[in-house]
């Protein structure tokens, strides 16, 4: 069996590769051979027979083979994970995109919140929509770190409005107060000039802000290894895997509530959810302060991330999918 996977991205370092890549790691371990075509990379490709054509990312796709004439003469599978299904399909769902995902063999989405949001769009599609958790799968090991807390805080995610990298500034603000050594980082790749500007002008007003530009997924160990809080603050989400990772990795986490962050972590026991700027704040203070309590909602949150989000589940999954195509 030959799977010929679609993804907006494969070489750039974005978190469409990351997943692509894991998911075409372990199905190579289930014995299932695959090709990719990040179609959004300018590059000569190769178009291998498969058997199966898997696609990531409903909206950017049907764009690009609408502009470059490609026919889909294979039964396949279409995967939403955030942008697409949370925001794009929302606002409007044309003749073109229903027949596409019309004639989907599969649907498959990150969370029970996603199947609900293709219900909204069509309830016949509801029998072929499966829920596929991300896989969390670590390339290296993370030291457990030192106890005293600075904080240092990372917030991995690409430089777009819907991120709202900033949204957090306010309460970093008077933390420092309280906290003179705190230091926030931003990683992540520049996909939005107005936002990159607004990111530059608050760093320079602040030595304990940085924004560090885009990191390779393979060399993210050192960043990980420092950070002591990883946040999420995303106005929505498919599935956050940066925030999976951290809490894999034993370090506590903070997410702004949306829907796939409340599906992910429960408040107090695998991570904290804030709403507003006095309740981060909240936040930070209890992992800074409360030891014990950060300690066991971290070994709470590793527990839970191994338990629920095995790769090797996710390629299996995936795996029974093409089977019964």
């Amino acid at each position: 069996m030959h799977i010929l996977f679609f993804a907006p991205y494969f070489n750039q370092p974005r978190g469409n590769s990351t997943t692509i890549k894991r998911i075409v790691h372990f199905l190579h371990k289930e014995n299932i051979n695959t090709s990719v075509i990040p179609y959004l990379e300018k590059d000569n490709w190769y178009f291998p027979k498969a058997d199966i054509y898997h696609i990531l990312h409903a909206t950017r796709f049907l764009k690009w083979s609408r502009e470059n004439g490609f026919v889909l003469d294979r039964p396949y599978v279409v995967t939403m994970g955030g942008t697409d299904i949370n925001i794009d399909l929302q606002k409007d769902m044309d003749n073109e995109m229903f027949a596409f995902l019309d004639n989907a063999k599969y649907i498959t989405v990150f969370t029970e919140d996603a199947k609900e949001k293709v219900n909204h769009l069509s309830a016949k599609w509801m029998e072929k929509t499966i829920v596929i958790p991300q896989g969390v799968s670590l390339p290296w090991n993370i030291s457990k770190g030192g106890q005293e807390m600075k904080p240092c805080i990372l917030l991995p995610a690409g430089l777009r409005p819907v991120k709202d990298v900033l949204h957090v500034l306010p309460a970093l603000d008077r933390l420092t107060k309280d906290y003179t050594g705190i230091d926030f980082t931003i990683l992540g790749a520049n996909l939005d000039e107005s936002v990159f500007m607004e990111v530059q002008r608050a760093a320079s007003m602040r030595k304990w802000m940085k924004y560090a530009g885009v990191v390779p997924y393979e060399v993210m160990k050192i960043w990980y290894e420092q950070a002591q809080i990883v946040i999420n603050t995303s106005q929505s989400e498919g599935q956050s895997l940066a925030l999976m990772e951290a809490m894999a990795m034993g370090r506590p986490v903070i997410a702004r509530k949306n829907e796939a962050n409340e599906a992910l972590i429960s408040h107090g026991k695998t991570g904290w959810l804030y709403d507003t700027m006095p309740e981060f704040a909240e936040a930070v203070e209890t992992i800074v302060n409360e030891r014990d309590l950060r300690d066991k909602v971290v070994h709470q949150a590793k527990e839970w991330i191994l338990k629920y989000y095995s790769p090797e589940k996710e390629a299996r999954e995936y795996k029974r999918l093409y089977h019964t195509i």
